[in-house]
């Protein structure tokens, strides 16, 4: 869903409307990876990363939820290199990981739908995955090592992204999901949810299982008057679906293959937004 999102998100900066794919993307006439559109100049690939393209940032915020940061180039040989990424907000290091790691750090080529909505013909993706995700109007920035990916068989090294301004994640909303983790849970006890509410101070993990638990902090506000979880597969148990108030809400991993959400609605039951929130 994040993916989707993204893309129409691109689409719409560029001022256009994205269509749904029907064949494998491809560079329009004298486009490229080394100048992806008609207004940029042409750089040298085999001696600059080239363009990348940050989400979110404050041009293109992210909306209602964000649990992973991501870098976008058009270019596809992208390789893991040494060095470490790190998110901050006012208040100090967020969360650090080193490029070996990973489940913290993916690189990805880029799939159909994001290809449409950059109107790329390749590329690939460079996320970090967070913990725990961003907080609506917090103010966060990124610290980023020199080659921490790299390209042209190694000769090439991605910039090191420093400052308290470079790069800026943004998060708004008047409605959403805040801080979501997943904790340790206590076994079989947790699983029947029959855990006590201590384990919601347990420790953060990013491979939830069976009897762990999913906690975050429910905002409403805005248009959004109701907020309606969901587990298609009844994988997540919620002591109630349906919430009328802001507050931290948590539930129990009771399924193998982990999938939930929330819908938002408006007070005349419209829906406003649905985020597939599932790790």
């Amino acid at each position: 869903m994040m993916k989707r999102i993204i893309a129409f998100a691109c689409a719409a900066l560029l001022g256009v409307m994205p269509v749904m794919p029907v064949h494998a993307a491809e560079w329009k006439e004298g486009l490229s990876a080394a100048q992806p559109y008609s207004g940029v100049p042409a750089v040298d690939l085999n001696q600059t990363m080239g363009y990348t393209m940050l989400f979110p940032r404050a041009k293109m915020p992210a909306q209602h939820f964000c649990d992973v940061i991501e870098m976008y180039l058009p270019r596809e040989d992208i390789e893991r290199g040494e060095g470490s990424i790190t998110l901050f907000d006012e208040d100090g290091e967020v969360f650090k990981a080193d490029f070996t790691d990973e489940t913290a750090v993916e690189i990805r080529p880029l799939e159909e739908v994001e290809l449409e909505g950059l109107m790329w013909g390749g590329g690939t993706c460079v996320s970090l995955h967070l913990p725990v995700s961003m907080t609506i109007g917090k103010s966060y920035y990124v610290h980023m090592d020199e080659g921490c990916f790299t390209a042209s068989g190694g000769q090439v090294l991605s910039l090191a992204i420093s400052g308290n301004d470079a790069w800026v994640p943004v998060l708004t909303g008047d409605f959403g999901v805040n801080a979501l983790r997943y904790l340790k849970g206590t076994g079989e006890e947790a699983a029947e949810g029959t855990a006590e509410e201590d384990t919601l101070n347990g420790e953060i993990t990013t491979a939830p299982v069976k009897g762990d638990k999913v906690v975050f902090d429910l905002l409403l506000g805005g248009p959004a008057v109701t907020a309606v979880l969901y587990s298609e597969n009844g994988s997540v148990q919620f002591p109630t679906m349906e919430y009328k108030e802001s507050g931290e809400v948590a539930g129990t991993i009771i399924g193998d293959e982990l999938s939930w959400g929330l819908v938002f609605l408006n007070d005349a039951g419209d829906v406003l937004d649905l985020l597939a929130v599932n790790r």
